[in-house]
């Protein structure tokens, strides 16, 4: 019997669409074995069927190993669905590290990390969860995927606001323009490397400078009733940077100076029963245990 881990991702980090990922401190656990019958369990009804993420990752990545086993899965999940804390990257992970395991093969994360971006058809998101820490990750023109992993300073602090609402990511996805203008494009790549710079040196004066987005905020946070109100709060409150989290509805905010409790009872009750959980960047990556 075995327990695969996954964690939490916060992806984009404001102009990095699509490329940039960073691993936070909420996990999946699925703890697996061989059986005789394929068996769910701890799984919300609507969840316990063919269409279980966790389930068809497996298949996949079976289907490429070219061998499928019965498997058992024991659920026990803290990361937030469809709230763009890369819940289904944990799912799909988890999924194809179990057809590794259960085939008895040792674990491949970069091969681990090739499939899941291919069924999640992005890498960000895919990237932290197999390897941990802050990374950046590119499709390459041959169609595999490459990531980098960039330093990240630990003065910074990392929020999240989750509300009791869902954006889907095909509604997130649908609402985005199909052509930009070619400055916008420019302005928006260079805001992505400096944010990088920003992330590493700690220069939270260069993160404000350069972490507005251009490309998906201006049209995602419309999806995100109050995103405007809890901004301003927020960075009023600790002068940093507050980014929706991948595509939303969780909102981030990357600080320094701790969120006063005044600002926490005035976001607590606005519209959307935003709960605030203040992570910390993980950087152990994908783990796998031996269950006694």
């Amino acid at each position: 019997m075995k327990k695969i881990i996954t964690s939490a991702s916060t992806s984009n980090l404001g102009p990095g669409f699509d490329c940039l990922g960073l691993a936070l401190s909420i996990f999946n656990t699925f703890t697996i074995e061989k059986t005789n019958t394929t068996t769910l369990l701890n799984v919300a009804e609507e969840y316990n069927n063919e269409d279980n993420l966790f389930l068809k990752a497996y298949r996949y990545g079976c289907a490429y190993l070219q061998k499928e086993v019965p498997i058992q899965v024991d659920f026990h999940t803290e990361v937030p669905i469809a709230r763009g804390l890369g819940s289904s990257s944990t799912f799909i992970v988890g999924g194809i590290t179990a057809a590794f395991l259960q085939n008895n093969l040792p674990l491949d994360k970069e091969c681990i990390f090739q499939l899941a971006s291919q069924m999640e058809g992005h890498p960000d998101n895919a990237a932290p969860c197999v390897y941990g820490g802050f990374s950046a990750s590119i499709t390459l023109d041959d169609g595999s995927f490459h990531t980098e992993q960039l330093a990240l300073n630990d003065q910074y602090q990392f929020t999240c606001f989750i509300p009791d609402f869902e954006v889907s990511t095909e509604e997130a996805r649908k609402i985005l323009p199909d052509v930009y203008l070619r400055h916008i494009a420019v302005r928006n790549s260079a805001k992505a490397i400096l944010v990088t710079k920003a992330l590493e040196s700690g220069d939270l004066s260069l993160l404000q400078q350069c972490a507005t987005d251009e490309i998906h905020e201006p049209y995602r946070k419309s999806l995100i009733p109050g995103f405007d109100q809890l901004k301003a709060i927020s960075e009023k409150d600790t002068a940093g940077v507050f980014l929706i989290s991948g595509s939303g509805s969780t909102c981030i905010l990357i600080h320094k100076d701790s969120l006063s409790l005044e600002a926490q009872n005035h976001i607590q009750n606005l519209d959307g029963h935003w709960q605030i959980r203040n992570l910390k960047p993980y950087h152990e990556g994908l783990i796998v245990e031996d269950v006694v």
